[in-house]
């Protein structure tokens, strides 16, 4: 396999078909943290003191509504951004292939394949967290369970020899966890045929899919050094003139960091779009190259 060839031929697509970029924003699916609160008497005091029950109850009256709608409406944008996720992810994969083989190819041919190969993705999302959510509990529910029963050695030893295996089970679908998508959706294999037909491709390809990693990890090094020498460049002249804003005009100032910010956001989004479009095409190539009759 010619690596260098896949990675200037991925290059080439990721600069050419800037619309790949959309669908691999998009396909970054939705992300979420969840914070922790920490309730200290002295807070709770303060909310005896200044909440009683009839304020809550007359700001539910006054306001409920609106909170449900509210919520409503973020529910009903996460479901509708996780669909459009799904597809995306079909989307890309069957925009790349369609590139490479010569075929037409432009946002919404893309879109409407994604549409077409949303319950291969979707099932293979689906039962790739069954499987680690199985491990999870093979792992944990008999610790918890030894513990109990006050064998600690037992559940030490247990809990080690398991979580061993498990960790290498991660790994393991870490690695061929983008090239089942690419069975299913590419391959034509049902969900659960990806996942079973992984093993059988990854004993035969594994050289080339470790190169492959190595060869990702090297260039997505290279472009963070780069990135972060462009950005301290930049970042440097932008926060002088920043500065500069700051002596002259507040009102002026805080509008440059609002437009600063905006900007920002906006470059984060692109960038991570041509990084994923790039190494997402990299495993399509190579896995159209394995696979090639």
């Amino acid at each position: 396999m010619d690596y260098m060839a896949i990675l200037k031929k991925s290059f080439a697509i990721t600069i050419k078909n800037r619309y790949l970029w959309i669908f691999a924003i998009l396909a970054g699916g939705v992300g979420s943290n969840w914070g922790s609160f920490s309730n200290g008497s002295s807070f709770s005091d303060k909310w005896d003191n200044t909440i009683n029950q009839a304020q809550i109850s007359n700001f539910w009256n006054n306001y409920g509504g609106i909170i449900l709608i509210i919520l409503c409406l973020v529910l009903l944008l996460g479901f509708f951004w996780i669909i459009l996720s799904i597809i995306s992810q079909g989307a890309l994969l069957g925009s790349v292939e369609a590139i490479q083989k010569g075929k037409k190819h432009n946002f919404w041919l893309g879109l409407n394949y994604g549409w077409h190969k949303f319950w291969r993705v979707f099932g293979v999302g689906i039962l790739l967290f069954l499987i680690v959510l199985l491990s999870v509990v093979v792992l944990a529910l008999p610790v918890i369970l030894f513990v109990i029963a006050k064998i600690y050695v037992l559940a030490v030893i247990y809990g080690i020899l398991i979580f061993l295996v498990d960790l290498v089970l991660w790994l393991y679908l870490g690695v061929v966890s983008p090239y089942i998508q690419r069975l299913a959706v590419l391959g034509d294999h049902s969900a659960w045929q990806a996942i079973v037909s992984s093993w059988d491709f990854f004993k035969k390809n594994i050289k080339d899919i470790l190169i492959v990693y190595l060869l990702l990890i090297a260039v997505g090094i290279a472009a963070g050094i780069a990135m972060i020498l462009v950005v301290l460049l930049v970042g440097g002249l932008l926060a002088a003139l920043g500065f500069g804003l700051y002596l002259a005009s507040m009102a002026v100032f805080w509008m440059y960091v609002a437009v600063f910010g905006f900007a920002f956001i906006v470059f984060v989004l692109i960038l991570g779009g041509i990084i994923s479009t790039f190494n997402s095409s990299v495993l399509t190539l190579v896995y159209l190259e394995l696979t090639k009759s």
